[in-house]
Order: C-alpha cells, then structure tokens, then sequence
C-alpha cells in the first residue's frame, strides 16, 4: 500500500531532481510547451513564489502570451494545464510508477506540489492520511466549507501540502477575527461618537432581521435567481527576506519591483534572494466581508471567498462576484472599469461626461495635519454584468486601504441604500441592473466619519 506524505522533507534539491527527471522523460520529449509551463510552475514554488501563479502570469510569463492576454477570452493556459495533469498522470503511470517523489498539479490550481512517496505497512488499521476540510474556495468545481467530523480519528496525518494548507486557514481565521473586531470597532464608534447614531432600521439589519423595500431594490441583481456569491479581495505585495517583510506601497507586482529604490537598497543591503508574498491585505477588506456577509447571508446560501489573484474565467462565469480592492487588481475587471462613465485614475475621479455643474474631475485631498492620511477619498461602486448569463459583478474599488470597508458600509445601510435609490429612480422607483455611483468618503485620524452619495450613472449593456 502506498501513502503519500507531506513535502516538508524534501529540500529544493530533491525537488529539482524530480523535476528534471520528468523534463527528461520520453513520455514529455515532445512537448515542449508543457515542459516549458512545468518548469516555470515548479521553480515559482521551489522559490517560494507560488502565491504568484495566476493565469495571466503564467500565460504572459510561462507561455509567451502577449501583455494585453485575457484569460477570460483566451482559455489556453487552463487548455495547458489540463493537458500537463494528464501528462503527469501517464508519466508516472508508465515510465516512473515507482518514483520517490511524485509531483501533482491539482484540478482548479495552478501550484504543483511535491509529494514524497513510500511504502505504508499493509497491517496498519488505520487510514494513511485524513484530508482536512479548509473554509477556501479553490476553484469553480471546489467548493467546501469547514464541517466537523461526526467522530474525530485516533490519530491524524495531514497529507499534500500541509503548510499550504496551514497557510491558509490561518489567513482566513485572521480574516474572519478581523472581520468581527472591525465591524465591532466600526459599529461602536458610530454608536459612541457624538452626533452620529446609527438608525433602529440599520440595527434591525445587522441582526439580519429586516430587509427594507430599497435594499431589495438595490440588491435584486446579486440576490435573485440563486446563483452562488464570490467574494474576491486584493492582498498587497510584500518582498519576503528571511523573516522579514518588505513592502513599497508603490510596488504591488514582482514584475515592478525591480523599479523600487527602496526595495533595491533593502537587497543591497541585506543581499537576500528577493521572493514575493501575498499573504496580507488591508484592514478595509475585513470589514467589508463583514458588512456584506452580515446582510447576505440570510439570503445566500451559497458565498465564498477568494483572493482576486486566483479568480478563473469559471470564477466569473458561474458566479455573480464582489470584488474589494483597488481597480487594478485584475487586468479584465481593470479594462472594463476604464470605459465606465466615471472612471478610478489613482487620486482622482474622471467624470467622461460630466452633466451640468459637475466637474470633470473629482480630487482627493490629504489631511492637512499629516499628509499621508487622507481627509477625503472619491470611490466608484461599478454593478455590471458578469461573463455567464444572467451574473452580476459588483466592483467596490478605491486608492485607499479602508476604502472598501466604508463602500460596503454605504451599500448595505438601510438609511444611505433609501437615498441612493431615490436619486437612481426618483419616479418608478425600480432597481437598474447595471450603474456606477460616485461616493465621498471623510476620514479623520484614517477612520471613516462620512460616506455620501456624489452622482451616478445608469448604464447599458455593450
């Protein structure tokens, strides 16, 4: 009986080994392409990299894409991948069934892992591995959700890749305590800061207990027709040296931070081997998972999250998807969102078509005590249509770290949804599926005091 066991017993030599082994082999002597996407997977992983392969990279970067590749319109890297799955099985079905390490590249991912393989005794009772339920969305075909045994095992050994794994679940049960504690901390210093007092209909929905006529209206998009939630949010990019972490807040690509003075005087100085991780993301994130969690839960039975990084084409596809972050974070949602009618230019707002008395632009001005915080942030909420029939994307995007906490506020506040439906549809009084809001956000000492409505536009579908 054979049990496959965690990698971390295999050094980056050893993980090498195994490599070229297969770039040798005959079952890959003519297919170079794959050879190719398997080297560039394997070596991102051995570096520490992994939290990097996405589609676009691996297109541009592993497959000779051209920059503006779009994975949602060119589907040749998961083509790729499922042709190297396959490859691999064969391989060490035929020519290495007796291989020490075995190399696998899971369906739904684009991160191989390294398992080591040996002999289990064939009198041991006991299952070999227990697979460990993770709180993680990992692909369109992956969906699962921590569920306790009825009966926990004698004993347990976690297999393939369990530091991944351990990873994760730490991520996300950071994400889910911060999510709790900001939404405390949130509805606390409204509640205890003069003047501002949150409205019995706002905490009859943190309850989740009411839904108002205007939150169905502004709602009936995402809600109607059952289709499940993705929740996809921005990390930052940190440069990983040893134990410490690094971070230029003008760098969020491993692609630009070679353009990083700082970051070059860091590895000068320390001469560390520059590995990027994405691990972190900003405060606003968890906040918003929870207001939006808090409202639809009870009307969704099918959420997830996901780092924005990981969303596949089948991601957009067969879900209707909230994204937190900044415009940029994904190249197709970025492309989209710069032919809107109010467009996110990194410190200002455009207005294409501005009506009469707007501006053409919306600045965002720094406070004048402290120049790094911001005393009022411009922010584009974007409802538009999803890549599947009948989807939805909803985009809650801004510059600023806590932006997306206080647009999801904005979007899930009884008495801010009340007015911002009226001025969309004064007469009838009916929900647009696709529109942008412009919205101002006041902050004093970083913390939001004020979020308001600005302009909107009602768009049509292309």
């Amino acid at each position: 009986m054979v049990g496959a066991h965690s990698e971390s017993g295999i050094d980056a030599e050893a993980k090498i080994q195994a490599l070229e082994q297969i770039l040798q082999s005959e079952t890959f002597a003519r297919s170079e392409r794959l050879k190719s996407l398997l080297r560039f997977i394997c070596e991102a992983e051995i570096d520490g990299r992994e939290g990097e392969l996405n589609e676009y990279v691996i297109g541009t970067m592993a497959l000779g894409r051209p920059r503006d590749f779009a994975p949602l319109e060119d589907s040749s890297v998961r083509s790729r991948a499922h042709e190297l799955r396959q490859k691999l099985e064969k391989y060490y079905a035929q020519e290495s069934p007796s291989a020490g390490i075995r190399i696998e590249l899971r369906k739904g991912s684009y991160v191989p892992r390294f398992n080591l393989v040996r002999e289990a005794p064939e009198a041991d009772p006991l299952p070999s591995a227990v697979s460990v339920p993770l709180a993680v969305y990992t692909g369109a075909d992956e969906r699962s959700a921590i569920a306790p045994p009825a009966a926990a095992p004698p004993a347990v050994v976690v297999s393939q890749n369990t530091s991944n794994r351990v990873v994760w679940v730490a991520l996300f049960a950071f994400l889910g305590g911060a999510a709790v504690m900001f939404g405390a901390v949130a509805v606390w210093s409204m509640l205890a800061r003069p003047g501002v007092r949150l409205p019995t209909t706002h905490l009859e929905a943190a309850a989740g207990t009411v839904w108002t006529p205007e939150l169905e209206t502004l709602w009936r998009p995402i809600v109607a027709g059952g289709a499940p939630l993705l929740i996809a949010f921005e990390t930052r990019f940190f440069v990983r040296a040893g134990p410490l972490m690094v971070r230029d807040w003008h760098v969020n690509s491993p692609d630009t931070a070679h353009s990083s003075e700082s970051l070059m005087r860091v590895q000068q100085l320390f001469g560390f081997r520059r590995y990027g991780n994405r691990d972190y993301t900003d405060a606003g994130t968890p906040s918003a998972v929870f207001f939006l969690t808090r409202l639809l839960s009870n009307r969704i039975p099918n959420m997830f999250v996901k780092n924005s990084l990981d969303l596949t084409a089948a991601d957009l596809r067969d879900n209707n998807v909230i994204l937190l972050g900044k415009p940029s974070m994904d190249p197709q949602i970025e492309r989209m969102l710069s032919n809107g009618e109010l467009v996110d230019a990194g410190g200002k707002v455009l207005n294409v078509h501005p009506a009469s008395g707007e501006p053409t632009q919306f600045n965002d001005q720094s406070d004048a005590t402290n120049p790094d915080r911001w005393a009022l942030k411009y922010s584009v909420i974007t409802m538009m249509p999803g890549s599947g029939g009948g989807r939805r994307i909803l985009t809650l995007t801004g510059q600023g770290s806590e932006q997306p906490g206080a647009l999801a506020w904005y979007m899930t506040n009884p008495d801010m949804v009340r007015d911002l439906v009226a001025r969309m549809h004064p007469a009838a009084g009916v929900g647009s599926d696709y529109y942008q809001v412009l919205v101002r956000a006041e902050y004093k000492s970083k913390a939001v005091v004020k979020v308001e409505y600005i302009t909107h536009r009602i768009l049509k579908a292309r």
